[in-house]
């Protein structure tokens, strides 16, 4: 073979490789986006207690409070597998994408007010504005989309075309969405999203995961499943947080992207790492609905310090429209092991939000995550979590597990060694909040004169802790920390094993060095 042909094949072979290492890597940074086939049925949900009474859409009895069965979608009610099995086959759910050029109203049949939750108490009819659902048996319409209501005889005389209600400018239409089968014809996929005629229009999509925390995601991700376009509310209990994230690319170039987190800081953790990952041309402006134990980012963000499974989902949707977008120090931490019978482990790196932390808070934490992990754990109540907490710092105030940390640590601020007083704790932080709403580095006669602290000003704030009973005095507000100063780079040089933190996340860390450098910023939207 001469030299000119083995140069061709040669190239042919280099191109091929390259071409399929651009399909790889193409493949990690794309996901397919599933959705729901409605026409399979009803998304059920099994609850033990309506809150309110009900009656079945088939056999139109009163649902008894352990027998009864919702769709969270469309808010069809059933009490026996016969009738569920006649809904699925009679009453149409919500849709989800549609190739009709107007939307229109979805009514269901509906005992109004008496419902579990789909409309709101003392409902209005929409043609001649009287009260309707006033007898307890099932009457009146209700339209699942805009969640106006009607009287059986007011419904007929009512334009057909729904215009999505009070939240349109959240809601992606039915007939925006084209839908596409899977090459296996198995499963449906998102092919495209159009953008509808409508101002303002900025969709939000809605990400929680129901076995995480308190387990109060899944209430809630019904709620929002019952008032937006069901396709918009996402489960990383069944999908990744890549797929979620689609939707961002899915949607016109033009329209501003709003992903709500459902959950702890953890889980806001978690999509950060995702959109970051996927390397979005234009990343989604991230809000919080806190659900988490400590929720330190959502208060600083101003979502608050927790909802419950019941929270009004309507009314926090419309005051997402007055939050404000903003940016948030995202910094990365990188963890060199020292040498251990001259081998040295790999590296690992993290992303660190909200604060970082070595001994004693961290060794709260970890005690706390070990007990949660037991299979004797059985409470999922945020009070009931927050009462273990406090148990865990209470037995280390007798203890002292970490006690002289100091002469295990050796801090470098900006390449600048620090002399570390006695101490059982370095805490590293990014945000104003800390241990589940604690404002540490503004308490006490210090905090007046301290240097001004941001959550986007590429500046670390350090500080020590004494002891256990110093952070129940930080918690009563009774003490200020020993404040180090600011820095925008960080060097922990750790000489043998501690506990550790990075928000919430904690783990036994062995000897080594760790270094904390400022990465990006993500988009946030702030709420005042």
């Amino acid at each position: 073979m001469s030299d000119t042909t083995g140069q061709i094949v040669f190239g042919i072979i280099f191109a091929i490789g390259v071409i399929i290492i651009v399909k790889l890597t193409t493949r990690r940074l794309h996901h397919e986006l599933h959705a729901r086939d409605v026409m399979k049925g009803h998304r059920w949900c099994v609850t033990g207690m309506f809150p309110r009474p009900s009656f079945c859409n088939i056999c139109e009895k009163l649902i008894m409070v352990c027998d009864g069965v919702f769709c969270d979608s469309c808010g069809v009610c059933a009490n026996s597998p016969e009738c569920i099995e006649a809904a699925d086959k009679t009453l149409p759910c919500k849709v989800i994408t549609t190739k009709a050029r107007t939307h229109k109203h979805h009514w269901i049949r509906d005992m109004s007010t008496l419902s579990p939750g789909n409309l709101p108490l003392n409902a209005v009819c929409e043609m001649c504005k009287r009260e309707c659902g006033t007898d307890p048996m099932l009457c009146d319409w209700w339209c699942c989309w805009c969640h106006r209501s009607s009287h059986d005889a007011c419904v007929k005389n009512i334009t057909e075309v729904c215009d999505l209600g009070k939240l349109r400018e959240y809601i992606v239409p039915p007939n925006c969405i084209r839908l596409k089968l899977s090459r296996m014809r198995k499963n449906l996929l998102f092919k495209e999203v159009l953008k509808p005629e409508s101002t303002n229009w900025s969709p939000v999509i809605v990400i929680g995961n129901r076995k995480s925390g308190s387990s109060e995601a899944d209430s809630v991700l019904s709620s929002f499943r019952n008032v937006l376009n069901p396709a918009q509310v996402r489960d990383l209990a069944d999908y990744p947080a890549e797929e979620a994230l689609e939707w961002c690319r899915l949607l016109p170039a033009d329209v501003t992207c709003r992903v709500v987190v459902a959950g702890g800081d953890g889980t806001v953790a978690w999509i950060f790492n995702a959109i970051h990952n996927m390397k979005l041309k234009k990343d989604p402006l991230v809000a919080i609905l806190p659900l988490g134990t400590g929720n330190d980012l959502s208060r600083v963000l101003g979502y608050g310090e927790g909802h419950s499974r019941y929270v009004d989902v309507v009314q926090y949707l419309q005051e997402l429209a007055s939050a404000v977008p903003t940016k948030l120090d995202r910094w990365k931490v990188h963890f060199v092991p020292n040498r251990k019978l001259g081998i040295r482990m790999p590296a690992r790196e993290y992303f660190m939000n909200n604060y970082l932390s070595v001994g004693v808070d961290a060794l709260v934490t970890l005690n706390f995550d070990w007990a949660r992990q037991s299979p004797f754990y059985i409470f999922s109540n945020r009070l009931i979590n927050k009462m273990i907490y406090f148990t865990f710092g209470t037995k280390d105030v007798f203890e002292h597990e970490c006690k002289d940390l100091d002469q295990k640590l050796e801090l470098y601020m900006d390449d600048q060694k620090v002399e570390l007083p006695n101490l059982e704790a370095v805490v590293v932080l990014n945000i104003a909040s800390w241990g589940a709403g604690v404002r540490p580095w503004t308490l006490g006669t210090g905090g007046a004169n301290a240097p001004k602290q941001d959550f986007h000003d590429g500046l670390l704030e350090v500080f020590c802790l004494v002891s256990s009973f110093h952070i129940a005095q930080l918690q009563l507000g009774l003490s200020e920390p020993i404040r180090l100063g600011q820095c925008s780079s960080l060097k922990l040089c750790l000489k043998g094993t501690a506990p550790m933190q990075i928000d919430g996340e904690p783990w036994e860390q062995h000897p080594g060095t760790i270094m904390l450098s400022h990465h990006h910023q993500a988009s946030v939207l702030l709420r005042e």
